[in-house]
């Protein structure tokens, strides 16, 4: 009975641990990353910014002065939003890159999803927020609403590629599977 238990769990930490080594992305998906990238760096230097001025929100939207009032250290609070900027750069690129592959699937894809859900709200906030008066159309709020549905789209193409492209191969279903 206790080799069938120690079995099983060298069988589960086997499979649990099992780096993914996906297909290689395709042109298409290298872009989508790249741009996911981009979009995250561009969002790690509006917080920086807003860090070094000590207040909360964006460049241009900064928070109501009720807002900004609920923070000791607004300083503080930007630079952890500019550390999950970072850390969904890494989760993007990891999704292409050679020291990706020893992540392990399950992993890549609950940070994919929840960071491609946490980035699509934020997008989403800004095309809200984003001032279509046709009247007065500047290039800001054409500017929020093009990367925002970029970004959207991007981080969609991320992890749908991803996910087709580190499934388990027949064999290694097989295996993990006796």
């Amino acid at each position: 009975m206790r080799v069938d238990a120690v079995a099983r769990m060298a069988a589960i930490r086997r499979i649990l641990l099992r780096p993914a080594r996906p297909a290689p992305a395709g042109g298409r998906v290298r872009v989508a990353v790249w741009l996911t990238v981009a979009g995250s760096l561009v969002y790690v230097g509006q917080k920086a910014y807003m860090a070094a001025r000590g207040e909360v929100g964006m460049p241009g939207h900064p928070a109501p002065a009720h807002v900004q009032a609920q923070f000791a250290h607004p300083g503080w609070a930007q630079a952890g939003n500019a550390s999950l900027g970072l850390l969904a750069v890494w989760v993007a690129w990891a999704t292409i890159a050679r020291w990706g592959e020893r992540i392990p699937r399950w992993v890549l894809l609950c940070a994919l999803a929840l960071t491609a859900v946490l980035q699509s709200l934020g997008a989403v906030i800004t095309l809200q927020r984003a001032d279509f008066d046709l009247a007065h159309l500047g290039w800001g709020p054409v500017y929020e609403a093009v990367t925002g549905s970029v970004g959207i789209a991007a981080w969609i193409v991320v992890t749908v590629s991803y996910f087709l492209r580190s499934r388990p191969r027949s064999a290694a279903v097989a295996e993990a599977h006796p």
